[in-house]
């Protein structure tokens, strides 16, 4: 009897064992796909989403958004968004098919693609470049071709001041000296080389299903790439100008000093009148701010901005008035730290 029960329990727990092993093996199957693709998942969603992110912060600038590189931002933006809601929605067994023709987008390239983007949206020092871009008078990054502010002639090429073509520098009058140092630029450069690298990572197309399609994550870089690249080009012209207007400033403080300084280039170029106006203007303004007397400075440069319309354009009709101007704006700038009004 109890050899019988024996051979019964055995025969039961054999039969149970050959029926139950492949369903455990199944569902531990099963459950490894569902757990490899759930991490597939995860990874096509956060360099998705930190693309989105690094796309939508470039678009926050309005030069840049203006640009020629950003023309295609709404386009890229919404096959990103298709993308991410194509992958939320995958089965396992797609996602499992996605990850093998696409082995270039693994756990490494998405923590790298999350690195760089958060790194170039929260970096301070970068911010403050395109910032500073941005407020780059009326040069906007992508264009080749810059208006004349302070002069009625059409502009088309840097080059002699008294050129027909002549482009006026973008000048801070109130801090000629704030212009990009070698660090910046340094900055700039290494964002450049960061985004065109990661670029390079992503192929420019990727397969679905039977299909070659373009890839979004590599567009997206190489968008990222030609910001970066028209940001370092913008800060080095800034970096030219500041230079050149600082030349330029120079020159004409020296011409302020004396009665030496009415020159034959201030009798027929309207450049350097309106240059003197505001550095004139931008040294009161700087002197008042720091505590050094300005005298009758104030009134000698609102008798000399009757010259100027309201851009600062010299409106005088003849060679009398551009000697007046000049002498006007020439006491102004000698009322600063002077003991007495000088008339």
């Amino acid at each position: 009897m109890t050899r019988k029960i024996i051979v019964t329990l055995a025969t039961t727990i054999v039969a149970l064992f050959v029926f139950v092993s492949p369903m455990f093996a199944q569902e531990n199957t099963q459950g490894a796909i569902v757990s490899e693709s759930e991490k597939v998942r995860a990874d096509f969603l956060r360099v998705y989403t930190e693309t989105t992110a690094l796309l939508d912060f470039f678009a926050e600038y309005e030069s840049i958004r203006q640009s020629e590189v950003m023309k295609n931002y709404p386009l890229v933006r919404r096959k990103l968004s298709e993308m991410r809601d194509r992958i939320v929605n995958m089965s396992p067994e797609q996602l499992k098919a996605m990850s093998r023709d696409n082995d270039w987008l693994d756990e490494q390239f998405a923590n790298r693609v999350t690195k760089l983007s958060r790194q170039v949206r929260t970096d301070a020092r970068f911010q403050a470049m395109i910032e500073r871009v941005e407020k780059v008078g009326q040069a906007s990054i992508g264009r080749s071709q810059r208006s004349a502010s302070a002069t009625k002639r059409p502009g088309n090429s840097r080059g002699v001041i008294a050129a027909p073509s002549y482009i006026p520098p973008n000048c801070n009058y109130d801090d000629p000296s704030d212009y990009p140092s070698g660090v910046d630029l340094g900055i700039s450069g290494g964002v450049l080389l960061a985004l065109k690298f990661a670029a390079d990572l992503a192929p420019g197309e990727y397969q679905t299903g039977c299909t070659m399609v373009p890839n979004p994550v590599h567009i997206v870089f190489a968008i990222a790439a030609g910001v970066a690249d028209l940001v370092n080009i913008a800060l080095n012209a800034v970096g030219a100008d500041a230079a050149y207007c600082e030349n330029i400033r120079l020159f004409v403080e020296d011409k302020l000093k004396d009665d030496r300084g009415l020159t034959t280039i201030l009798m027929n170029d309207d450049f350097y009148l309106t240059f003197m106006l505001k550095s004139v203007r931008a040294a009161l303004a700087t002197a008042t701010t720091e505590g050094v007397a300005t005298n009758c400075g104030a009134a000698r440069l609102t008798a000399a901005s009757a010259f100027f319309d309201g851009s600062d354009n010299f409106i005088g009709s003849n060679g009398a008035n551009r000697v007046s101007a000049y002498r006007l704006l020439r006491a102004a700038y000698q009322n600063i730290g002077a003991a007495s009004c000088v008339q």
